[in-house]
């Protein structure tokens, strides 16, 4: 899928092959600033050179603290053009969680802005504890208002000075030179640090630039508003960069200023959560705003997909789930072919890269299953990472022998080149001895007038797990717990049928470079002790 067919693509090769074919077409958009290909090449090469002269080279990481903003994505070409890895910290990050991965990462330089918003991240910077930081040299402060000064004994240098130098030329990075870590938080209480190579980034990012239209499609604007630290706004911004086509970047998500966006740069395609759509289509009044959007990848972290992707498609959007993770990459599908509404709903779909290939093991006895048979998904292919860095525990029991990333995620084969994604293993039940999806019996919940979204997880019982569900009621609603698990007790499987159903104003969620998601765990702890304290009803 690489410019030249093969996997010898560096980042920088792949940036200098879109300046030959684009030159002085519109690269990067942000704040309504344009920033032409050629005019981002110029601007690596030099901060290329800038890192050079502060000892940055092959093999080195640098910790990369920003939002979404033009120099995040130089450094990542420049550092690539050094042969350096780019560590990925998210914004929302603080203190502790820094601290761990410059820590764990072994980062030379951390690269940040001083504000933010309302958040002042050099007195977050003043507080760590500096002597845990020993691989630590130096600060990048991404500030025009800054001078050179010295944190935590360290040197602090203006990112300014380093667009002044002459352009790097030479470009150190190899097809298999690791270029980027980010954090899958996984299962575990410290995130995991996932390398990936270059060759990864690059093929990848054509991938998803073919499967996804942007290439094909002269009047491509992507919207990068999900976080480039995260593989979900990553890959978007990658992926358009590899067709030559504009991207907005926005630095932080506001429905309001993605209207727009959408509106002012005619964006035509975009990506984020579930909770991000529905917050686009609720405020682009007149929806005529939003006309030049044709199509959005989702993933559904919170809700109803079906009700989503209906109300975008009465928009005249072609609105689908996509799959991925910080191992795979993220925009790892796209909708199969010949596909309409309903599949559009269903997670998984088919690969971005013909080379990815994707198999199903019985979580149970190991054994690899037939298509329509659920078990664990596994993935192996160009796309894959390189291992987690410094934690040869965690690549054991994440990567199989042949090569295989264990996902975590359940799923089954659909066709001879498509997969359905049903939910993460440790949010799957085990019901009766069977495996069930929760977004089952979710969906039947949602069918009652009363309830207008709901979640299920499994509690420990006498008589093994059992369901419980957590549901938002519409507003307004009278709500009869006993009747609904009656009406569930006539219409599903016993061992499927919630033994209570507890209305919540909001369910938990958490922060993630990638977008909202609920708090499964904390929603298990709440129905355990509901249980436990009033016991069942069915």
């Amino acid at each position: 899928m690489s410019d030249d067919g093969d996997h010898a693509i560096t980042l920088n090769r792949l940036l200098d092959d879109r300046v030959a074919e684009r030159g002085d077409a519109t690269a990067l958009i942000y704040q309504d600033r344009a920033i032409s290909f050629t005019a981002l090449a110029e601007q690596v090469r030099s901060v290329a050179a800038g890192l050079a002269a502060l000892g940055i080279g092959p093999g080195d990481t640098v910790a990369v603290w920003l939002p979404n903003m033009p120099e995040w994505v130089v450094l990542e070409f420049a550092l690539a053009r050094l042969g350096a890895v780019a560590v990925a910290i998210n914004t929302k990050f603080r203190k502790h969680e820094v601290e761990d991965i410059l820590h764990r990462s072994a980062a030379r330089l951390l690269v940040l802005s001083p504000q933010l918003g309302n958040v002042d991240y050099l007195s977050i910077v003043e507080q760590f504890d500096a002597a845990s930081l020993d691989a630590l040299e130096a600060f990048l402060l991404v500030d025009d208002s800054v001078a050179e000064r010295r944190i935590l004994g360290r040197k602090a240098y203006a990112y300014r000075a380093l667009t002044t130098h002459a352009a790097h030329e030479a470009d150190h990075g190899r097809s298999d030179s690791p270029c980027n870590v980010f954090t899958s938080s996984g299962t575990t209480s410290a995130p995991k640090l996932v390398l990936h190579r270059q060759s990864a980034i690059t093929h990848h990012a054509l991938a998803v630039a073919a499967r996804f239209g942007y290439r094909d499609d002269a009047d491509a604007v992507i919207l990068g508003a999900l976080p480039f630290c995260g593989v979900f706004g990553f890959d978007t911004i990658m992926g358009a960069l590899a067709a030559g086509r504009p991207v907005v970047l926005m630095p932080a998500f506001d429905a309001a200023a993605a209207v727009e966006q959408i509106e002012r740069h005619r964006v035509t395609h975009a990506s984020g959560s579930d909770e991000m759509f529905r917050r686009i289509f609720m405020v682009a009044e007149p929806a005529a705003r939003i006309a030049s959007l044709k199509e959005g990848a989702f993933a559904n972290f919170s809700a109803d997909a079906a009700a989503l992707v209906d109300s975008a498609q009465a928009l005249g959007i072609k609105l689908f789930q996509t799959f991925g993770s910080s191992e795979v990459q993220a925009l790892m599908t796209y909708a199969p072919a010949g596909s309409g509404p309903g599949r559009w709903a269903v997670g998984g779909g088919t690969p971005s890269s013909d080379e990815t290939r994707v198999r199903v093991r019985d979580t149970e006895t190991g054994e690899l299953l037939p298509d329509g048979e659920s078990g664990e998904l596994e993935i192996a292919g160009p796309n894959v990472m390189v291992e987690y860095m410094h934690n040869t525990e965690a690549n054991a029991r994440a990567v199989t022998a042949d090569g295989y990333v264990r996902t975590g995620d359940l799923g089954y084969i659909e066709g001879p080149d498509s997969f359905v994604y049903l939910a993460r293993l440790g949010d799957t039940l085990r019901l009766g001895g069977f495996l069930v999806n929760p977004r089952e019996i979710e969906a039947y919940l949602e069918g009652f007038d009363a309830i207008a979204l709901a979640q299920v997880v499994a509690v420990d019982t006498e008589r093994g797990p059992r369901p419980v569900a957590f549901v938002i009621l519409e507003a307004g609603a009278a709500f009869d717990e006993a009747a609904i698990i009656d009406a569930c007790q006539a219409s599903m499987a016993k061992f499927k049928v919630p033994i209570r159903i507890q209305a919540i104003d909001a369910f938990p969620i958490t922060s993630s470079a990638n977008g909202e998601k609920i708090q499964k765990a904390k929603l298990r702890e709440q129905a355990q002790a509901l249980v436990d304290r009033q016991g069942a009803l069915s």
